[in-house]
């Protein structure tokens, strides 16, 4: 008998990508009256008009929306990509690193410093130029007590000060040398969004009660919203370098129901949706059409939440909680072996899931071991007699954990894949209980480690130094996966290794160990992919392949 549930999602979205070139330099919504996207003109449109005014992508509801950039997780933060600037931006087609709000990088001769040059640009809503101060101001919200940004340990325990050289240049100096500055800058991890420092000094910070979000410099800006529900933007007639929107308004609308999403899709509410396969391919037989991203994205897979360093000062002085059966190497191999790969992609995902064979890894990424396919169905794959003896084998025939439940980032039917997972893993005996958790209550409870004997079906987008390191690592110790002490120490050697020969073997070496330690269950890498009604939009080029992966939504080009 299956142990998949009932009905079977696919989802899409929160994106990951390769880690770049380090020591390159550069020179339930709101009504909509109009139908069809918004207040439109209806039909295909001509003399170059839009086919409609305001292009309305319906997605799943994130677990947090915040107008306020420093209390959210990467991931989460998509809806308002549009409306800022990283430093350093990312070509869609490429991957390639391109000049952002930043005109030009390097590093300094200590090795260790980074000095960075603002291109002319203008603060939405009359804020000013943005300078040198307003980026540093960026950096210090991050940094503040109460925030919550995922990104929040590195630039508080990476980056020493911002020295401003200028209004337009500025110098990073960092605690020690940096291997990974320059993709912390840039929209492949995103989190160093440039904010008007005017703004909050006039309005205070950003919330749903102001009704708006610190000024940015990208090429739409915030017009409204309402939490949890939609997002609206607007044109910010800019001459933005990377173009003028096609359409005056873009409208993110959050709609945690697939079905909701799906009606709103065939009905013109919005010609754009994130849909599971099985509604996408519905759509697609009534003329609806797929528009994917560039690379590889979302990476989804099951984290244990039991095992964490004691002192991160000292990574063998043992960990918090060594009585978890989750602490048994044999415990977590059974876990993964107990799980059917190919018949949840073909239920979930329609057969485009592409195997993940280690987390954070991939063939286009640096340090990628072939040997790890080779090995993979001995040592990970599908086998439910060698599940059981594992299980067996470390005392645990009766082992009892409980799996939290929460929707994913960019990936429909969330619910359903841990149920699926839950009911794999019942297959062999073991006693799982779900527990449905609110994105507002996991952040807290987990870097204050009170998960011990958890699991968790994770999805998520990121490079590869942010994810191997805030999903299970003693480097950010923020209590989201299983910290692997060897793999650890090689983390912080590449830290401060710029070099990408040196990069590029040490990433192996990590990679080896945390194979080795079958540090969580990895199951899929998905593409992002967006359906659309190709009567209103014509084209989306954009990479997929970072955090968010729902970005350059200045790519969609609208039919006229």
């Amino acid at each position: 008998m299956s142990s998949l549930p009932r009905r079977s999602v696919l989802g899409t979205a929160a994106a990951v990508m390769g880690f770049s070139v380090l020591s390159m330099a550069c020179g339930g919504a709101a009504p909509t009256p109009g139908g069809a996207g918004g207040s439109g003109n209806g039909g295909a449109g001509g003399s170059g008009q839009p086919a409609v005014n305001r292009v309305v992508f319906t997605v799943g509801t994130p677990l947090r929306t915040d107008l306020d950039l420093r209390q959210l997780a990467e991931p989460y933060v998509f809806p308002m990509r549009p409306v800022y600037d990283n430093l350093i931006a990312v070509d869609a087609k490429t991957g390639k690193f391109l000049p952002g709000l930043a005109t030009a990088w390097k590093v300094e001769p200590d090795g260790q410093s980074f000095r960075v040059t603002l291109r002319d640009a203008q603060f939405h809503n009359g804020m000013g130029a943005a300078r040198a101060e307003d980026v540093k101001f960026g950096w210090e919200q991050i940094k503040l007590p109460d925030s919550n940004h995922g990104q929040r340990p590195y630039f508080l325990n990476n980056v020493k000060d911002i020295e401003i050289i200028s209004e337009k240049e500025m110098v990073f100096h960092m605690n020690k040398p940096d291997g990974i500055f320059f993709n912390a800058v840039s929209d492949y991890q995103g989190g160093l969004e440039v904010r008007s420092k005017a703004d909050f000094e006039k309005n205070g910070a950003p919330t749903w009660v102001r009704k708006s979000p610190l000024a940015g410099t990208g090429p739409y800006k915030f017009k409204e919203g309402a939490e949890g529900q939609w997002v609206r933007l607007e044109d910010a007639k800019n001459n933005h370098p990377t173009g003028k929107p096609d359409f005056p308004e873009f409208e993110w609308r959050f709609a945690k129901e697939a079905s909701t999403r799906m009606a709103q899709l065939l009905t013109g509410e919005a010609p754009l949706a994130d849909l599971p396969q099985d509604l996408a391919q519905q759509a697609e037989k009534q003329g609806m059409k797929g528009y994917r991203g560039e690379f590889p994205g979302t990476r989804v897979w099951a984290g244990f939440r039991c095992c964490f360093i004691k002192d991160v000062n000292n990574l063998d002085g043992g960990y918090m909680f060594p009585e978890s059966p989750l602490m048994d190497k044999r415990v977590r191999q059974a876990l993964s072996k107990a799980i059917n790969r190919d018949e949840m992609n073909k239920a979930f995902f329609g057969g485009k899931g592409e195997t993940m064979y280690l987390n954070h890894f991939h063939p286009t990424r640096l340090g990628y071991n072939k040997d790890w396919e080779t090995q993979f169905k001995d040592a990970y794959g599908y086998d439910v007699a060698a599940a059981r003896k594992l299980l067996a084998d470390a005392g645990q025939s009766n082992l009892k954990f409980t799996i939290l439940v929460t929707g994913l980032p960019g990936v429909s039917g969330g619910e359903d894949m841990s149920e699926a997972v839950a009911n794999y893993w019942r297959a062999i005996g073991v006693q799982t209980t779900l527990e449905t958790v609110e994105g507002a209550q996991l952040t807290p409870k987990s870097r204050a480690f009170d998960y011990t004997n958890h699991l968790k079906v994770e999805a998520s987008g990121s490079n590869q130094w942010s994810g191997s390191t805030i999903w299970g690592s003693s480097v950010t110790h923020l209590g989201n996966g299983f910290e692997s002490n060897k793999m650890d120490a090689i983390l912080r050697q590449i830290a401060t290794t710029v070099d990408l020969d040196k990069q590029a073997e040490l990433w192996r070496q990590a990679g080896n160990a945390a194979y080795d330690d079958f540090m969580n269950v990895p199951l899929f890498w998905l593409p992002a992919e967006a359906v659309g009604n190709p009567k209103v939009v014509a084209s989306w080029t954009y990479p997929g392949g970072i955090t968010g992966a729902w970005t350059h939504a200045v790519n969609i080009k609208t039919v006229k």
